[in-house]
């Protein structure tokens, strides 16, 4: 997003948006049908109004739903008057210029970079009001709390999540039966992966021609990998052990996938395929398997071969990212309580429910994660297994969402991007990020 910043197929799960150093001007509101552009509010204030802001990013679909969304709030609080403030890109720095300039959003989507605005103070924790409400985390979004722990630093809350689907698998059901292989569960060990992927690579003399699986350098793929094999990035404390035997390990296992087992297309044979991201070659009958998230689903409305979904496998343990983003409140608003009372709404089962009826995305509340209206996905021609969302979501494991998150990914980006290359051999390469994340973080 990014949390959402990701492959967008029908909808995209990131990425940051947000504004001018300027108050943005509030126009008339937009037909329902009428796209937002960037720095646009989509809905004025009303006179003699409680009036709160909003920002996110996103597609026209986003718009559209934030907006039914806070309508049907306003709707039971007309005292309170909602501007969304949609812009598309560069979202964390526009939204900084906006704090730096004394108008910030009362309420704030955030997601990979949240402890980038806790750590400055810029946003103010939700603890008391959760307590004033009694809402039961656990309740609103599943046993292990969702992204709460991940918006969450020294047992302080600062985002409430919105949104959040799981990294799932996706699997062609043809392919599966023509190979006489048994369908993945979430009971899957690394090694009945494998094999699977083993029987369903294809081969015309030494060109594949069927891949059994695919991903790729992207973060939520290998770091998955590394929590299924019981390693972390960060320890209970916050420190690096990125060069840890398991992490080391899993980082082997995942890039043998590609140069050892031959299972996975490179680099390379993604650059000669066309494409740098698995969802069109699954989408084009060239993989048996695949993770991404719920966005895959819309990738394959048209396809023409069976598929489904399922939960990720596991070694030591299960693990999966959940993706999403949360709001929290600016410590500069002038309406926290009215604010609050938006996001408490927003995160309800009523608040939520447009998400799923606009197939906008998997929602964060648990109890829609897992209603009707979700699981059975009735604009879909075909079944689909939406349990594997919900069921995924206590295999979820907190994300590493340090302040240092950005420099932090760029240093795993510039040392992994040569092992996925097979230019360097995993532990020299982890041992370098474990130096060079002591560095940063000492700093």
């Amino acid at each position: 997003m990014k949390l959402l910043k990701v492959l967008a197929i029908a909808v995209v799960f990131s990425v940051l948006i947000a504004a001018c150093s300027a108050a943005p001007v509030a126009p008339a509101a937009p037909a329902a049908d009428a796209p937002a552009v960037e720095g646009q509010a989509t809905e004025a204030a009303a006179a003699g109004s409680v009036p709160l802001k909003l920002s996110f990013w996103g597609s026209d679909l986003d718009s559209q739903v934030y907006q039914q969304r806070v309508d049907q709030f306003i709707a039971q609080n007309p005292d309170v008057s909602v501007e969304l403030i949609y812009i598309p890109s560069d979202y964390s720095q526009k939204v900084q210029t906006m704090i730096a300039g004394g108008t910030p959003p009362d309420i704030i989507q955030l997601s990979e970079d949240v402890h980038s605005y806790s750590s400055k103070g810029q946003i103010i924790p939700l603890n008391d009001y959760i307590a004033q409400d009694n809402i039961d985390l656990k309740a609103r979004y599943g046993e292990t709390g969702g992204l709460t722990t991940a918006y969450s630093a020294d047992g302080t809350l600062y985002a409430m999540p919105d949104r959040g689907g799981a990294l799932i698998l996706y699997y062609n059901k043809d392919m599966f039966d023509q190979a006489g292989v048994a369908y993945p569960t979430a009971d899957w060990t690394w090694q009945e992966f494998l094999d699977a992927a083993q029987k369903l690579t294809v081969r015309d003399g030494d060109a594949v021609t069927q891949y059994g699986f695919a991903a790729g350098g992207w973060w939520p793929w290998w770091m998955s990998f590394i929590y299924q094999n019981g390693g972390a990035i960060l320890d209970a404390s916050g420190k690096p052990v990125v060069n840890s035997p398991e992490v080391v390990e899993a980082i082997q296992f995942y890039n043998d996938l590609v140069y050892k087992h031959k299972v996975a297309p490179s680099p390379e044979d993604y650059a000669n395929l066309g494409t740098n991201s698995p969802d069109p070659l699954f989408a084009q009958g060239k993989v048996a398997m695949s993770t991404t998230g719920f966005w895959g689903i819309g990738g394959l409305k048209d396809a023409t071969f069976n598929w489904d979904i399922a939960p990720l496998f596991r070694n030591k343990a299960p693990a999966t990212v959940l993706f999403g983003s949360g709001f929290g409140i600016s410590k500069d608003s002038k309406h926290p309580e009215a604010a609050w009372k938006l996001i408490e709404y927003l995160t309800s089962e009523e608040g939520q429910a447009p998400i799923v009826e606009n197939k906008q995305d998997a929602p964060a509340n648990i109890a829609t994660l897992n209603s009707d209206a979700f699981l059975q996905q009735s604009w879909s021609s075909k079944p689909i297994n939406m349990a594997a969302l919900g069921q995924s979501a206590d295999a979820a494991f907190a994300l590493p969402l340090t302040p240092k998150w950005n420099e932090m990914m760029s240093i795993f980006d510039t040392e992994l991007g040569e092992v996925f290359a097979n230019r360097a051999e995993v532990q020299p390469a982890m041992d370098s990020i474990q130096q060079q994340l002591e560095e940063l973080f000492a700093q």
